[in-house]
């Protein structure tokens, strides 16, 4: 019994030396972090307020080494943080087309950064060179990247519409100087028999680095119509180019021309809406047949195909 009550009584003073110890060591640990202590720190640089209408493309440092004093508890807050100090270029001055900070301006920016309880005793003492990129904006045309397939029967109605057909590019002169138009990124559409609405975003150029659009997305739009065909008959052939002193007739004189457009356009197409031509220039001697072409054909016409693409002739004089 005695000896139990002596190893539980060992134990308690075990116990109570080691807190006294860790009392101790807090006490000391305290009184140290309450001193002076000087040490050094590296700052990252984040530039901002470049003037306007240029661009920051480098400057000659991105961190600088500096000197500090604090009190050990301000330090230890520190050592935890993001080391960064944000420099306003504004100020800078010009000289032989560079713009720089000196030391002292930094010095001023980097002491109204620290906290009051905290010094600044010394840092790099070397200015800092920037240059400046002027940047310009102007318009350029969107070109969409467009895959088609239309079900049977239809057709485009009209053209396919971009929204919007322009936008502003904002960048170095270098960079965008040539630029005249952008693409989107491919838009394909299969067995399309309605009118479609769909949205793309704007491929930026690889090379256009430091350049921005005020608009990344296109709304791209079209209409779509079925369409029925009508052939049209007893179409004159005209011959085009002819001497005055000469005769050609041909064989057959008159052609059809197989029509693909909506029915309420169907409904009103008739012969004078079409002009086909054959050209005497192109009638040799010891060939019997001349080609035809298409000179007018309606514009709210899907497509005209000609039923016969040479005809016969035979030149006379008068």
């Amino acid at each position: 019994m005695i000896e139990k009550i002596g190893k539980h009584l060992k134990k308690r003073k075990v116990k109570i030396f080691l807190i006294f110890l860790l009392v101790s060591s807090m006490a000391w640990f305290i009184n140290k972090l309450s001193e002076s202590y000087t040490s050094r720190a590296t700052f990252k640089l984040n530039y901002f307020n470049v003037p306007e209408g240029y661009l920051l493309k480098s400057a000659s440092k991105e961190n600088i080494d500096v000197k500090l004093e604090a009190v050990g508890f301000q330090f230890l807050g520190f050592g935890v943080n993001s080391k960064s100090i944000a420099i306003d270029v504004s100020d800078a001055s010009e000289s032989n087309s560079k713009f720089f900070l000196t030391s002292k301006q930094i010095q001023k920016q980097i002491e109204k950064s620290l906290p009051n309880s905290m010094s600044l005793k010394d840092l790099d003492r070397e200015d800092i060179v920037f240059e400046w990129v002027k940047i310009i904006t102007k318009n350029v045309r969107v070109n969409a990247d467009i895959k088609l397939s239309l079900q049977k029967n239809c057709m485009l109605d009209g053209v396919i519409k971009l929204s919007p057909e322009i936008i502003e590019v904002t960048g170095p002169i270098n960079e965008i100087d040539t630029l005249q138009s952008v693409k989107t990124e491919l838009v394909e559409l299969k067995n399309i028999d309605k009118n479609f609405s769909t949205t793309t975003v704007i491929v930026e150029p690889k090379n256009l680095v430091n350049t921005t659009f005020n608009s990344n997305e296109v709304l791209v739009t079209g209409g779509v119509s079925r369409f029925s065909e009508k052939m049209v008959e007893d179409i004159p052939i005209t011959i085009i180019n002819l001497p005055r002193d000469t005769i050609v007739k041909t064989f057959p004189d008159k052609v059809k021309v197989l029509c693909k457009a909506k029915l309420g356009v169907l409904k009103n197409i008739s012969q004078s809406d079409f002009k086909v031509v054959a050209d005497y220039n192109a009638m040799k001697e010891g060939e019997e047949k001349v080609a035809l072409e298409m000179l007018t054909i309606p514009s709210n016409v899907y497509g005209a195909t000609l039923t016969e693409k040479k005809v016969t002739y035979i030149i006379s004089s008068k």
